[in-house]
């Protein structure tokens, strides 16, 4: 299945399957089985590659599950407010609605909701990143000591 996204990218960018080539540094006959979609697991350099190529984030072009994309690909905070050309999903289309059309009180909701989601999610990538689990797991796993001290001096007169 070709790469719609991709295709759609290129065309608004006027960029042609060579040029895309030259910029991206991906052989042309490669970068034309990305395109066709015969290569099915692209390689997170290429994905990068054409990315850059394009000007674009790598969500943009390529449908990657949150478990298969790698730390190093995820957005930045530097990049928030950057001017890009992104297709966006249902989901962040409608949440993107919702927050345009929601009064104050509703945007401070969604922008607090979504920054508590972010906080567990960085949490959660530390902990994963750390090789730990949650506290509340770790505190299951210790055993609780009880040391019982006699009273071992005695008083000489």
């Amino acid at each position: 299945m070709k790469n719609e996204k991709l295709l759609a990218l290129m065309d608004a960018k006027g960029i042609s399957r060579a040029k895309l080539a030259t910029l991206s540094g991906i052989p042309a006959t490669t970068l034309n089985r990305i395109i066709n979609g015969q290569i099915l697991h692209v390689k997170t350099t290429q994905m990068q590659a054409i990315a850059k190529a394009l000007n674009t984030n790598v969500h943009t072009i390529f449908q990657i599950a949150p478990r298969e994309l790698p730390l190093s690909l995820a957005i930045r905070p530097e990049e928030a407010g950057d001017s890009i050309t992104k297709l966006l999903t249902n989901d962040e289309s409608l949440l993107l609605y919702w927050y345009q059309n929601a009064l104050l009180e509703g945007r401070t909701a969604i922008l607090n909701r979504a920054q508590t989601e972010f906080h567990k999610a960085q949490m959660e990538i530390s902990q994963k990143a750390s090789g730990l689990k949650s506290s509340a797991k770790i505190s299951e796993t210790y055993e609780q000591l009880t040391l019982n001290f006699a009273n071992t001096t005695s008083e000489t007169g």
